[in-house]
């Protein structure tokens, strides 16, 4: 089995409907859910108000469903505690970043609503957001030495990964950067939501180094895709105007890659933006973009890593694809949703 093998027969069902269907395999979600509520409890309003209110804006909760399909697949025949409790401890850390991230790029919006920093400020956001990253670590804690330091780890990678994410006007990147960047920033948590995953369910050495590397290629093909996406999409979809990347001069993907086009628009990268005239030149980089090489060679590479995930995903669920679980084959539906959206 290859990513976006349901392109190819269109008898099958889409990677959409695929990935609806792989919902259905995890209703602990729910059960998820409600234990990351339960760490909203606070005597200090704010601290459950902030919370609650990024977690009513929604989201797909990738990474506890990938931390569930995860254990199904490797063979847990019921969804313990531990799983629960790690599968919602990486989404308040998602949480807390999240929170982080709008204070840091100033954003006004998260999925067409204001975001919390919009809604609350910087100061009440910033505590909130810290106020998460201990419930989460509260959660972790409880279970065994190998989980604690892997969230360790995959919470200094976040940090890191935050902090060589300086404006292109600001400092030299590179597309080796970038992706160093998107490893850190976005696919430590997807693989520790696989290595979890694998540890919890007494998984070999091999195989868990398997599915880390599964879960960390996903991570960095969902951060390609998303790069991609902030150009060829539109704001009904992304919750948030399309070329924003483009307007902050943020080290993404596509923003590397056209600056290593050499097209002349691209160089204005490199410059601080222009309030006057910044609109303008979003719309112009935007047209330019669209459906262009640049778009193009991104999609390569989103599908090279999506590749290196069905690879390591293979491998970990014993390279017996005629046999899988619904769960098995439920991750690959996420891999194949993932490419999905841009190809």
């Amino acid at each position: 089995m290859t990513a976006m093998t349901a392109q190819s027969d269109t008898s099958q069902p889409s990677a959409k409907e695929r990935f609806a269907h792989a919902l259905t395999l995890v209703p602990e979600i729910k059960d998820v859910e409600t234990r990351i509520r339960s760490t909203f409890r606070s005597d200090v309003v704010l601290m459950t108000e902030i919370p609650d209110y990024l977690l009513t804006l929604g989201g797909k909760r990738i990474r506890p469903i990938l931390a569930l399909l995860c254990s199904k697949a490797l063979g847990a025949t019921e969804i313990t505690p531990d799983i629960i409790d790690i599968s919602a401890g990486i989404e308040l850390i998602h949480m807390a970043t999240l929170m982080h991230d709008d204070i840091i790029d100033q954003s006004p919006i998260r999925r067409h609503k204001p975001s919390p920093y919009a809604k609350y400020g910087t100061p009440a956001t910033l505590l909130s957001g810290d106020y998460l990253l201990t419930r989460a670590f509260g959660l972790c804690s409880r279970l065994d030495r190998e989980i604690i330091e892997a969230t360790e780890q995959a919470c200094i990678e976040l940090v890191e990964g935050e902090a060589l994410e300086t404006l292109l006007h600001q400092d030299e990147h590179s597309v080796e950067k970038t992706l160093t960047i998107a490893t850190r920033k976005t696919a430590s948590l997807f693989r520790l939501a696989a290595f979890c995953a694998a540890n919890l369910t007494g998984s070999s050495e091999e195989t868990t180094q398997e599915m880390s590397a599964f879960g960390e290629s996903l991570g960095i093909a969902f951060q390609i895709i998303d790069d991609i996406l902030d150009v060829t999409s539109d704001e009904a979809t992304l919750g948030k105007r399309p070329g924003l990347d483009i307007a902050e001069r943020k080290p993404s993907m596509v923003n590397m890659l056209w600056l290593q086009s050499g097209d002349p628009l691209a160089q204005r990268l490199l410059q601080a933006p222009q309030a006057e005239t910044e609109g303008e030149y979003v719309d112009k980089a935007l047209q330019a973009l669209r459906n262009g090489p640049v778009i193009v060679k991104s999609k390569e590479m989103a599908r090279h890593y999506a590749d290196k995930a069905t690879q390591h995903l293979t491998r970990a669920l014993g390279n017996d694809l005629h046999n899988l679980t619904p769960e098995g084959e439920a991750l690959f539906a996420v891999i194949d949703f993932a490419l999905e959206r841009v190809l």
